[in-house]
């Protein structure tokens, strides 16, 4: 009985064998692993591989259009640079002024310098458009020249420094102390009294730049007197005695009497729309119109024409009148445009702008900034 009760608990002691798995379910698992495995190349073959693939593609597309594109930019830059350098270095800007004999050559030199503008705005208007036509394209796409472009466009719409400029000078004719201000006050500033002076002048300064001159002195004076007291509100400080708006009337109706052109960033690309045709004949989709239809849609009522007709007429830089802003703005173009092809010069493309060329825009950058110094001094 003994025996049988000892070997009872031995087989209770001793460990049963552990069940292994069925052969089925490692086939499953392998199954699982499997498909998981394909179903992850599968995804970065689909997805990863494919976005990597077509980032690049559109990468050499965006490259491809922007070089079609940048020979005749820099051709048109080089045209503007050295029409820029007649009257910037050379002093032969006697064509400007509407009444300098031979009057038919003059203002064809006056409506060339406005076609080669014109054309360099149509060039960067078909090569944006192109650009954005490509799968995924963006809005803006970074180029080598983009900063220079952007300078550019800039010079052509930006009007707040004249704001500021009229304020400044406004200001320190009625005694005015802006200095408690700082700029972004300043500038905000410039925008409200930008608008007081309008309503002051019932909205007729803008389309006529020498109205103020044409009104009674009683008139004037009513006019400067609250735009005196607007800024002495405005900035906390004391009213101008009667007596120095009285004396400084004239003075003040030239600041207010002033002369811009500016082509704001939607109508730069109106008039680039109005410049480009399809090119049936080139890589490009677009070419630039001739001179002779650019001559007619000069003529036409469209706003961006019209600024653009008036930009240069009678701009005097033998005797600059500071109320004429046409003159900075033309300085700004002119060396933004010497800026694109400097810019050009410092990439792969440099081949396309010529040492000579490249010396023009590099004296006439130099030349303009002089003269912005001297002009603000």
């Amino acid at each position: 009985m003994a025996a049988l009760t000892h070997a009872a608990v031995q087989a209770s002691s001793t460990p049963l064998p552990v069940a292994a798995p069925p052969a089925s379910s490692m086939v499953v698992w392998a199954a699982i692993i499997g498909a998981t495995s394909a179903l992850l190349v599968s995804i970065l073959k689909d997805y990863l591989f494919e976005r990597l693939k077509e980032r690049r593609v559109r990468e050499q597309s965006e490259a491809t259009v922007y070089r079609q594109y940048l020979a005749p930019l820099s051709e048109s830059c080089e045209k503007i640079v050295w029409r820029s350098k007649e009257i910037f270095i050379d002093k032969r800007h006697a064509f400007l002024k509407t009444s300098t004999l031979p009057l038919d050559f003059n203002a064809y030199k006056r409506i060339s310098t406005l076609y080669r503008i014109a054309t360099l705005i149509g060039w960067i208007r078909g090569m944006n458009l192109e650009l954005r036509a490509l799968p995924r394209g963006k809005t803006n796409v970074a180029t080598p020249i983009s900063k220079q472009i952007a300078a550019f466009q800039k010079a052509l719409a930006d009007g707040p420094h004249v704001e500021l400029h009229r304020l400044t000078r406004l200001s320190a004719l009625w005694g005015i102390d802006l200095t408690r201000l700082d700029q972004t006050c300043q500038a905000a500033l410039a925008m409200r009294f930008e608008v007081e002076a309008h309503t002051a002048t019932e909205g007729k300064l803008k389309s006529d730049p020498d109205h103020l001159r044409s009104l009674p002195v009683d008139k004037k004076l009513e006019i400067c007197r609250r735009l005196a007291a607007y800024l002495a509100k405005e900035t906390g400080g004391k009213a101008p005695d009667d007596d120095v708006v009285r004396e400084t009337v004239e003075r003040a109706v030239g600041g207010l009497s002033y002369r811009e052109a500016l082509l704001y960033r939607d109508w730069q690309d109106a008039l680039g729309d109005a410049m480009i045709e399809r090119d049936p004949d080139s890589v490009r989709r677009f070419r630039i119109i001739g001179y002779e239809k650019f001559t007619r849609l000069l003529e036409t009522d469209a706003p961006w024409f019209a600024v653009l007709s008036r930009s240069i007429d009678d701009i005097d830089f033998d005797e600059i009148d500071p109320s004429d802003f046409r003159s900075q703005q033309l300085r700004d173009l002119s060396a933004a445009v010497a800026s694109i092809l400097i810019g050009i010069a410092g990439t792969k493309d440099a081949s396309l702008v010529d040492a000579t060329t490249l010396e023009a825009a590099a004296g006439l950058q130099k030349a303009i900034a002089e003269a912005t110094q001297t002009a603000g001094a």
